[in-house]
């Protein structure tokens, strides 16, 4: 008799799962839109922007000869007779001067940059504000992998395995191939249900010609329901964290963005105050030589002895030491401002001279506290957590309950009197089973323990939120006054730059009256006021930024700029 077509292949591709996986562009869609609508649901209007991320998987990171695949690093640390080490020719100062000069010049490919193209640059490529968006999108991808986990989860596996039997010295070889094919799903409140569907085929590899297969088939239907322990809002604990985590990541970044602002608007009105400085400096200098010419000419007249003479030599040449102090403390903020920007350090950058613009607030002390106390986004998140503390608690009581679980399951299998049923399923064979389990809590000693924990973790996370509390209301209440003592202080200071000024003119006005000393002087006081009449409006700009930023009332738009508020007057930027 003719040997039938084996069923093996049939079977397989008939139980074999249709369809992949989720692509990574589809995931990259999926955490866009989860950033979106969480920004929105929190009222804000500029979320994170999602860069799906450059992974290279071939190549070298840096300039090391060893490659990652490598057992041992590569090390670079020569000895010391191996470094060269040049000494400087003796050279004049006037040389060294020049030479700090050159250094100063400005090349013509040099970037310039005001205030609000250094923020929307940070934004764009800062690696501290590409690393906070990245923790927004990580806290993101975990809430979909729980947000997977608690959807329909298929499978298929397909296994082959060869048996074989010797009898009087010959193996009787069978080959045995098994397709599973399922769905499990977990229950809200604890449990899961599962569907599976198994083919299951024999073939006689020892009788291949003249033996016939076994094929058959069966549906299971199963459920375990959860009835103490691990039943009701514990089942969901680590889905709820997740949705709630990804709210606390959505105020973090928010947060974040009004930090970052305040950052680099501070660090760029301290560059340029000193810009403001260096431009004194020079003033300084000239007005020093001016001084050295004139006391040069009367000793020439004899009308000046050569001590007043050589004194102003040394006020001219401590002002070029200071002004040349001033240049290189200048370059080295410029450079760090560069870093933190994420520009190449060898870009040549010059600062444009640019204001905040914020006109001094009039604020209430107690609803500056009151509105910190409301809008601030870290202070919602901490007050939130403690929430989760007193749910921790709750999960681990639950934790000390019996085990008490159902169990049901229904197999539809195929026709049993057939060795090759197909798909043929017979009702009249099925088979259904159901228990009950009930376990005994006698031994809970790690439950109790993980319980006082979680009541203690609980404790201080209400002090923790309530310490956290006070420290923004004294931050606020600092913010305020720094205001008022610093408008204080910038008028203070445009007062004595105009009696320094007026002092240096009379001097001027008749150089007779006065001595080298009391020249030299009267530079510095001018010098000294205007420095600090530079830093004063410095210190009122970030007073107010400060305020806005400790108050929770400070809001940045997409490029990182300060969106006024209703009634916030803008003054022009200087």
């Amino acid at each position: 008799m003719p040997r039938r077509p084996s069923n093996l292949p049939l079977v397989t591709a008939l139980l074999a799962v249709a369809g992949c996986s989720s692509s990574l562009e589809q995931i990259d869609e999926q955490v866009a839109s989860l950033l979106g609508d969480t920004s929105l649901e929190m009222n804000e209007q500029h979320t994170a922007d999602y860069v799906v991320p450059e992974i290279a998987t071939r190549g070298r990171f840096g300039s090391r000869s060893s490659s990652w695949t490598d057992d041992q690093a590569a090390t670079l640390n020569p000895a010391a007779g191996d470094l060269p080490f040049v000494l400087e020719p003796e050279q004049e100062a006037a040389q060294v001067l020049e030479r700090i000069r050159a250094h100063g010049e400005v090349p013509p490919d040099t970037m310039e940059m005001a205030l609000a193209a250094a923020l929307a640059y940070a934004v764009d490529h800062s690696r501290e504000f590409r690393f906070q968006t990245e923790e927004y999108v990580l806290t993101a991808l975990r809430l979909l992998a729980q947000r997977h986990l608690w959807g329909p989860q298929f499978f298929n596996d397909v296994s082959a395995t060869v048996r074989g039997d010797a009898t009087d010295g010959t193996y009787d070889v069978a080959l045995d191939l098994v397709n599973e094919l399922g769905v499990t799903q977990r229950l809200p409140y604890g449990g899961t249900v599962s569907a599976r569907a198994l083919a299951r085929a024999t073939e006689d590899l020892h009788q291949k010609v003249a033996g016939e297969g076994v094929q058959d088939a069966e549906i299971i239907l199963a459920a375990d329901v959860p009835l103490l322990r691990g039943a009701g809002q514990v089942a969901r604990e680590s889905r709820i964290q997740a949705e709630r985590d990804l709210i606390y990541a959505a105020r973090t970044f928010a947060r974040f963005r009004r930090e970052f602002l305040f950052d680099i608007a501070r660090d760029f009105l301290n560059i340029v105050v000193q810009m403001r400085q260096i431009e004194n400096g020079r003033v300084g200098v000239a007005s020093f030589e001016q001084v050295e010419q004139e006391q040069v000419a009367l000793y020439s007249a004899g009308r000046s002895t050569p001590f007043d003479a050589a004194e102003a030599k040394n006020s001219t040449l401590d002002a070029i030491d200071q002004l040349n102090g001033d240049v290189e403390r200048y370059r080295l903020a410029l450079d760090l401002f560069k870093v933190r920007l994420g520009m190449p350090v060898e870009q040549p950058l010059v600062i444009v001279p640019d204001e905040l613009s914020l006109e001094p607030p009039d604020v209430d002390m107690n609803g500056a506290v009151v509105a910190a106390l409301d809008y601030r986004l870290d202070l919602q998140s901490r007050r939130d957590q403690v929430e989760d503390a007193r749910r921790g608690i709750e999960n681990a009581e639950n934790a000390l309950l019996s085990d008490l679980r159902v169990r049901a399951s229904y197999t539809l299998p195929t026709d049993p009197s057939k060795d090759r049923s197909g798909l043929q399923f017979d009702p009249n064979d099925a088979e259904f089973d159901a228990s009950v389990t009930w376990g005994l809590p006698l031994d809970r000693e790690l439950e109790r323990l993980a319980l006082r924990e979680a009541q203690i973790d609980f404790e201080r996370s209400k002090r923790n939120y309530q310490r956290f509390r006070d420290e923004i209301a004294l931050a606020v209440r600092g913010a305020v006054r720094g205001i008022d003592s610093a408008l204080f202080s910038l008028r203070i200071q445009e007062q004595n730059v105009e009696i320094a000024e007026r002092r240096q003119a009379s001097i001027v006005a008749d150089p007779a009256r006065a001595d080298i000393r009391q020249k030299t002087q009267a530079i510095e006081q001018v010098l000294r006021a205007r420095d600090n009449r530079d830093g004063a409006r410095r210190d009122l700009e970030i007073a107010v930024l400060r305020y806005l930023l400790d108050s929770g009332q400070l809001r940045v738009d997409a490029r990182g700029e300060t969106e006024p508020l209703d009634g916030m007057e803008l003054r022009d930027g200087g």
